[in-house]
């Protein structure tokens, strides 16, 4: 049987989409063109990601696609919906009409009449994959402004083509999950490097960049008398840390227990100079943000904050063994940052910074002298914040 334009559109939506609001503003004005009075349209999306829960994607015939995540914390909105009523009663499909009302009325339903709506169409749609359980599936809704609601024919009209929605939906979430994944765990630009094809062990490329290397000085020890509710702390720390790097165009390659090492890379468009100077401002506002933490923790042991600066050529690209890889940089310039921050309790000094970083920081800096880092044959000149 030869397919109708709907669901040609839709498989080509299917194969060549990138956007589920697209998706499904698409599908709302292939209905209207049908004859099908959809007024409002909505579809909801599971995902896996540390803050958002569920991404809801609301068609109106007014206003559009609206697009709103739903965060783990307010995950307490399904079990208040219409979904989460046939959820818990294990139904699948459902439709409610307005004007003949049943025992069940949800806040929603006074959104959709405000809309004109007349009905609320439910659909539950499964998918059978359990090695990926929080993605069990999509829930999606639809509303007619004609009075009485949707007819027999056009509800069995829309179940037809909302499977191959289903699909579409879920081939489109997959990638967009693939590549939210790959931002939170190896970081945004070796995500997108990953995902360009640098994927071979040893595959990878020198870049020039400004290197930080951040501990928390005091974590282990207080680490071996706490209890697992140590980990909100570390937490809070470790924000502390990552974000004035972002903030400040740097990337976080990698978390290292108490700590981690981040780059700001040296590019046409960011030059030596901005890269440096971006990365002394992150550094500077790693040690104030560490130290509201201890603040907002009176009566708590307070956990200082060193940071090491140095500017020079790493690799940077795939190493590990054949199937568990990691994408991060390796390098003399690594190694050096790394000895720097071991001497920031030694020399009294919160932020120890290279001369290649001291030339370009924005904020005065004055020697320390020349001092032997571990494991490097010539003594190097350090620097830190102040005058």
């Amino acid at each position: 049987m030869a397919m109708t334009s709907l669901e040609s559109w839709i498989v080509g939506q299917g194969l060549s989409g990138s956007s589920v609001a697209s998706l499904l503003s698409g599908f709302a004005e292939q209905l209207l063109a049908e004859g099908i009075p959809v007024v409002r349209a909505y579809l909801a999306l599971p995902t896996v990601n540390p803050t958002i829960r569920v991404h809801n994607r609301t068609w109106t015939r007014s206003t559009g696609t609206v697009i709103e995540d739903v965060s783990h914390e307010r995950i307490d909105r399904f079990e208040a919906s219409p979904f989460g009523h046939m959820v818990r009663t294990g139904l699948a499909n459902h439709h409610w009409r307005f004007d003949k009302p049943g025992p069940e009325w949800f806040g929603v339903f006074d959104e959709v009449k405000r809309e004109g709506g007349q009905d609320y169409l439910a659909r539950l749609i499964r998918f059978e994959e359990t090695s990926a359980l929080d993605l069990r599936g999509i829930a999606a809704s639809f509303s007619t402004d004609r009075e009485g609601g949707f007819l027999p024919t056009e509800i069995a009209r829309i179940d037809v083509v909302l499977p191959l929605l289903g699909l579409a939906a879920y081939r489109i979430t997959l990638l967009d999950l693939t590549v939210s994944m790959l931002d939170t765990y190896v970081g945004l630009s070796a995500g997108h490097r990953v995902l360009s094809g640098e994927i071979r062990r040893g595959s990878g490329t020198t870049i020039t960049a400004a290197l930080l290397f951040a501990d928390l000085r005091g974590f282990t020890a207080l680490a071996d008398t706490a209890d697992t509710s140590l980990i909100v702390r570390l937490n809070q720390h470790l924000e502390a840390m990552a974000e004035p790097v972002a903030e400040q165009g740097g990337e976080v390659l990698k978390f290292l227990g108490d700590g981690l090492l981040a780059v700001f890379p040296i590019t046409e468009e960011q030059p030596q100079k901005a890269s440096c100077a971006a990365a002394v401002r992150g550094a500077q506002e790693a040690i104030a943000r560490n130290e509201a933490v201890n603040r907002s923790r009176p009566g708590e042991t307070p956990l200082g904050l060193d940071i090491a600066l140095h500017c020079g050529d790493v690799f940077y690209g795939n190493i590990g063994a054949a199937n568990r890889l990691d994408f991060t940089v390796i390098g003399p310039a690594v190694n050096e940052v790394s000895r720097m921050e071991a001497l920031c309790g030694a020399l009294g000094c919160a932020v120890l910074m290279s001369a290649s970083i001291a030339a370009a920081s924005p904020i005065s800096v004055r020697s320390l002298g020349r001092h032997r880092l571990r494991g490097v044959t010539e003594e190097r000149e350090l620097f830190t914040l102040g005058a």
